[in-house]
């Protein structure tokens, strides 16, 4: 299985960071840091199934995240925004590495209650079924 890391960064410009960003390396809005990692788990689990939708892991992470199969509603949805935001590294990137190359600092994430978790999580297993 390959391995991901997550951490939560401040943005402040999203246009000079878009161009850094893609393939294995991705940065998501999202409300809670469980939503990204569950996401990331399926986007992990869908290229070894060979299930994926997208091309990349960063572009799938994307569509399971928003639950949708269009890339051009889950940026909008879910792409990176000013203000929180989640990178994501997969493969052996380093997220350390990362950080610094796009010039981002580590914030705090925001934790879902158990309750607002689940409506999140079934919206990127649908990515499944459709």
């Amino acid at each position: 299985m390959k391995e991901f890391e997550i951490t939560a960064v401040e943005v402040e410009d999203v246009e000079e960071v878009i161009p850094l960003i893609g393939g294995n390396v991705q940065i998501v809005s999202a409300p809670c840091y469980e939503a990204v990692v569950y996401a990331a788990l399926l986007t992990v689990r869908a290229f070894e199934r060979g299930t994926n939708h997208a091309k990349t892991l960063g572009g799938e992470l994307l569509l399971r995240l928003s639950g949708r199969l269009q890339i051009k509603d889950a940026i909008r949805e879910n792409g990176v925004k000013v203000g929180l935001n989640y990178l994501v590294v997969f493969g052996n990137g380093h997220l350390e590495s990362k950080l610094q190359e796009l010039g981002l600092r580590k914030a705090e994430p925001v934790h879902c209650d158990p309750g607002e978790l689940k409506p999140l999580m079934e919206k990127s297993a649908l990515v499944e079924a459709l």
